[in-house]
C-alpha cells in the first residue's frame, strides 16, 4: 500500500472525514463556538476572482484570474476596476493568482501579486496610488508553470517577510527538488531578497515536498499554516516549519509519527470532499475555503480536538476559492464558478 497515512489507521479516522460531522459540534471545545454566518454578497459579478487583499481603510482589492483585472470592492458592497496587471498569460489554473499588500503599505503603497506568464510564474508589485495601480517592477521569476498545479498564494509574515507558495506545475520532480522553485513554499524581503535565516543557504526555499498549496495564513502565534491538494488520497493542511520536507510525491497525507517527513494537522479523504484553496486563521480556528467540496471548512488547531472539522454552506455557494480575514474580524470568501462569482462577508460565530 503507497502513499498512506498511518496516522489516520491508528486515529480510526479522526483525520480524515471520520473526524467531520457537518454543522455538528465535536467536544466541548468545538461546541463553544457558534456556526459562523453569511451575511451580504458584496459583490455579485465577477469572473473567477483568486486574490484578495485588504487596504488600511477596510475594502479590498480582489483579482480577476483570467481577466487580469484588480478591483477595489468596498467593505459596504460594490466594485470599481483599478487597473490590469500585465504580462498575465490566462490558461488553465493560471493567471492573475494572489495579492498582498505591503505591511507599511500606508507610506510605500506597494501592492504585490503572483502572474503566470507565457514561460512561468513570478512575483511583482506595483503600486497603488489614487484609486489606480502603477508600474510594475518583478521580484521573482522562473516558478514553474504548467496548466495546472501553480500554486499562487501571498502572505507576509509577522517579521514583515513575503512568503509565496507555489505547486509543482504538474512534474511531481520539482517538489523535491531544492533547486527548483516549484513545489515549495519560499521565502523573500519585500524587495524581492533571500532573507538571512532561510534555511538553504542563497535560496528563497522555506520548505520543500510539496504538491500544490493555495492557501498560506499565520496565527496569533505567529505559526504559517498552509493547504495543500492532494491526488487522489487526501488533502493536508500542514504547519509549516523552516526547512522541513512536506513529503510529495513520495508520501500523500504524512508517513507517521516515526516518518522521515513533517506530517499534516488533518487530511481530507476522499479529495473530493475539500480541494482546499485559501485559507484564514482567526479564533483558535483554521477557515478553509473548499473547490470540489463546495464548502467552508472550520478546523480547530489548538487544543485535545485539533484537527477536528465542522463543514459550512455546503452546496451553498458553489466552489469556494479565496477566505481573508477582514480588519473587523469578519471572513471575506471568494466564489469560483466562472461567472457571477462572488465575494460575501460572513460572521465567524
Amino acid at each position: 500500500m503507497t502513499l498512506l497515512d498511518r496516522r489516520t489507521l491508528f486515529k480510526a479516522g479522526a483525520a480524515g472525514t471520520g473526524g467531520l460531522l457537518a454543522g455538528a459540534a465535536l467536544g466541548p471545545e468545538a461546541a463553544s463556538a457558534a456556526p459562523p454566518t453569511a451575511g451580504r454578497s458584496l459583490v455579485r459579478d465577477l469572473s473567477i476572482p483568486w486574490g484578495l487583499a485588504f487596504l488600511p481603510t477596510g475594502n479590498a482589492l480582489v483579482s480577476e484570474r483570467d481577466s487580469a483585472l484588480v478591483h477595489k470592492v468596498s467593505r459596504g458592497g460594490g466594485r470599481r476596476t483599478v487597473g490590469e496587471v500585465e504580462g498575465v498569460v490566462a490558461s488553465g489554473e493560471g493567471g492573475l493568482l494572489g495579492l498582498a499588500c505591503h505591511p507599511n503599505f500606508r507610506e510605500t503603497r506597494w501592492l504585490y501579486a503572483y502572474v503566470s506568464t507565457a514561460s512561468d510564474n513570478r512575483v511583482v508589485r506595483m503600486r497603488y496610488v489614487d484609486g489606480r495601480l502603477g508600474g510594475q517592477e518583478t521580484l521573482l521569476t522562473d516558478i514553474p508553470r504548467a496548466s495546472n498545479h501553480n500554486g499562487g498564494r501571498l502572505r507576509f509574515g509577522p517579521g514583515g517577510h513575503l512568503f509565496i507558495s507555489t505547486g509543482d506545475a504538474g512534474d511531481t520532480s520539482n517538489a523535491q527538488d531544492r533547486n527548483s522553485l516549484g513545489g515549495k513554499i519560499l521565502r523573500l524581503t519585500p524587495d524581492g531578497d533571500v532573507p538571512a535565516g532561510n534555511p538553504f543557504r542563497g535560496s528563497p526555499v522555506w520548505t520543500y515536498g510539496h504538491r500544490n498549496v493555495q492557501g498560506l495564513a499565520f496565527d496569533h502565534r505567529g505559526r504559517l499554516w498552509a493547504t495543500e491538494f492532494g491526488q487522489t488520497t487526501r488533502d493536508e493542511l500542514n504547519r509549516i516549519v523552516k526547512g522541513h520536507n512536506y513529503g510529495w510525491p513520495n508520501v500523500e497525507g504524512g508517513d507517521g509519527p516515526s516518518g522521515a517527513v513533517h506530517d499534516p494537522l488533518t487530511t481530507w479523504q476522499p479529495t473530493s470532499t475539500c480541494s482546499p484553496s485559501g485559507l484564514a486563521v482567526a479564533g483558535g480556528f483554521a477557515w478553509v475555503g473548499a473547490l470540489a467540496g463546495q464548502s467552508l471548512y472550520r478546523v480547530d488547531i489548538r487544543g485535545r480536538n485539533a484537527g477536528r472539522k465542522r463543514r459550512f454552506f455546503q452546496n451553498t455557494y458553489g466552489r469556494i476559492r479565496t477566505v481573508e480575514l477582514a480588519p473587523d474580524r469578519s471572513l471575506w470568501i471568494t466564489t469560483s464558478n466562472g461567472s457571477q462569482d462572488r465575494v460575501i462577508r460572513v460572521e465567524r460565530g
